[in-house]
């Protein structure tokens, strides 16, 4: 049995041991934003990259200015709904499983709303100048 208050990797989640009943909140792990310089690109996909860490065959992020974390995406469609160039279709992943795919990340305006509203933090947007004052921009906004 864990110590009370203990972090349990497990897989792409921690799990945090709150009492001494077992009770457990999974806590996901966000996307890796260094896999455009740390994870390999294994594949294209409608004209985007799809990359691959090296300690698994699993986890897939597809996309070069957006990418999405394929083993954090649920297929909620909030990016979708929010973005406003298109940037995303729902598809269903190898497994199935209904995934946003940024299949026109080229239209991407780098607004990063979609990183706003994942609820799994699935989605990065590559940083360029000023996107990191946007989101903060956006972020006060919302607060304000």
């Amino acid at each position: 049995m864990e110590k009370e208050g203990a972090l349990v990797d497990f897989g792409k989640n921690l799990i945090s041991t709150l009492s001494k009943r077992n009770i457990v909140v999974r806590f996901p792990v966000p996307i890796d934003r260094t896999y455009r310089d740390t994870w390999n690109i294994i594949g294209t996909h409608h004209g985007h990259p799809v990359r691959c860490a090296q300690e698994s065959e699993t986890t897939v992020i597809h996309g070069e200015i957006v990418g999405v974390d394929f083993s954090l995406c649920f297929g909620c469609e909030k990016c979708i709904e929010a973005c406003p160039t298109h940037v995303f279709d729902l598809i269903l992943d190898e497994s199935g499983q209904p995934v946003v795919d940024p299949i026109r990340e080229e239209d991407c305006i780098l607004c990063l709303v979609c990183e706003i509203v994942c609820p799994v933090a699935a989605i990065n947007v590559k940083s360029e100048g000023g996107s990191d004052d946007t989101l903060n921009s956006l972020l006060e906004g919302t607060r304000g």
